[in-house]
């Protein structure tokens, strides 16, 4: 399997696996406490991708706007800090999936920001735009056509 093929086989998978109500009952004990790649998601439409060495702890982090950039774009768009009236509107508007991968989850979150980018509320970080070499990671995605 090359490198596109790879990249485009855990799009699906993220897409296609089962997403999550953010906050429901006993919400950390869904994850598992592995490292992977997850998508937030309004309706059908990506609008956050994250990567972590720890699903367990990130989505516990997800819970305070201080410890998460998603949380806190939604305590912006809100204006308000109050945990209660936060959870309960991403809870009703949010939904989230996972992948549980060791190797090249910076690369999955890379690509699908790059993939998904007219949808997300991800900060685009200079990272993603550097040429290669420049961050010390290839220009694979525009090299090989992975980014349209």
């Amino acid at each position: 399997m090359n490198i596109q093929d790879a990249l485009l086989n855990n799009e699906n998978k993220l897409s296609s696996s089962q997403r999550y109500t953010l906050f429901e009952n006993n919400w950390k004990e869904i994850f598992p406490d592995y490292s992977g790649v997850y998508v937030i998601w309004e309706k059908e439409k990506p609008i956050y991708v994250g990567e972590t060495s720890g699903l367990k702890s990130r989505m516990s982090d997800l819970m305070r706007p201080i410890n998460h950039a998603f949380t806190k774009k939604i305590s912006q768009k809100l204006n308000t800090e109050d945990l209660s009236i936060l959870r309960k509107f991403m809870s009703k508007n949010y939904k989230l999936s996972y992948l549980k991968t060791d190797l090249g989850r910076s690369e999955i979150e890379e690509y699908l920001i790059l993939r998904w980018r007219k949808t997300l509320i991800n900060k685009p970080t200079i990272r993603l735009f550097a040429p290669a070499g420049v961050s010390g990671r290839p220009a694979v995605f525009y090299s090989e056509g992975l980014v349209k």
